[in-house]
């Protein structure tokens, strides 16, 4: 009885073999990363749009019934025409809880006959680190009869839109001109240059919470009345809306 050989593979074949499988292993996880790194990227722009959009559609919401005076009022007296129903303030002049070089924006606006909204906007630091957020205050005041109001809603200074590095504010009249000052420093003037105000143009760019590019990046942002430069790995959009004040100018 003949017995049968029984081949192996060389020692060349199975070099040969393994390098195969190390180059298609190195191939699989090089196109892991790319997808990866691909995918994180498109996911935070997405987030940043979505975000970013969806803030600026609530706030033009809001913005828009600035100076809003309901007829049938509890007050027997007219008073977001006797007080300041929209400022404007480059932080930190007037608030300084909020990041300089931005904008702060408040603004009234009457909800019902008993109640009166406050609304503010601005740039803040998050407690653990330097980044910046736009944050929302909004109050609503209950007021039963003059001067005798409630604060049953108040919350103060939420996160309104993550990773915000710039907010700009920008008020004109009806011919296009910018309106400055309006606000309660500037006394009087303040209190007649709000009466001209027809639009209010906002500006907001936002960062990405993550690093996408592999090298630095120079940004040359230009806001309105700011103007700066950043040099980083993550990306950024500015985004843009027009509010017509329907309640102020006649």
């Amino acid at each position: 009885m003949k017995m049968k050989k029984i081949k192996g593979f060389t020692l060349l074949e199975t070099l040969v073999a393994m390098v195969i499988g190390m180059l298609s292993i190195a191939a699989i996880f090089f196109s892991y990363q790319t997808f990866s790194k691909a995918y994180d990227s498109v996911s935070n722009k997405a987030e940043m749009n979505s975000n970013a959009r969806n803030a600026l559609s609530q706030m033009t919401r809001e913005i828009r019934n600035t100076g809003r005076i309901d007829p049938n009022s509890v007050m027997t007296h007219n008073p977001l025409a006797e007080t300041y129903f929209l400022q404007k303030y480059t932080s930190p002049r007037g608030y300084s809880q909020y990041y300089s070089g931005a904008d702060f924006l408040q603004i009234f606006y009457d909800d019902s006959p008993t109640t009166r909204i406050r609304i503010d906007y601005g740039l803040k630091k998050y407690k653990d680190n330097n980044e910046t957020y736009l944050a929302r205050t909004y109050m609503v005041f209950h007021c039963t009869e003059p001067n005798k109001c409630t604060l049953p809603i108040r919350n103060v200074d939420q996160i309104f839109i993550n990773n915000v590095e710039d907010f700009q504010v920008v008020l004109k009249d009806k011919d296009g001109n910018e309106v400055t000052p309006v606000n309660q420093l500037s006394a009087n003037i303040g209190k007649e240059n709000q009466k001209k105000i027809k639009t209010a143009e906002l500006y907001i760019t936002t960062k990405s919470k993550d690093k996408i590019y592999k090298t630095k990046k120079t940004w040359k942002i230009s806001n309105a009345d700011r103007s700066y430069v950043v040099n980083d790995q993550h990306h950024r959009d500015t985004y843009f809306v027009s509010v017509y004040l329907r309640n102020i100018i006649k």
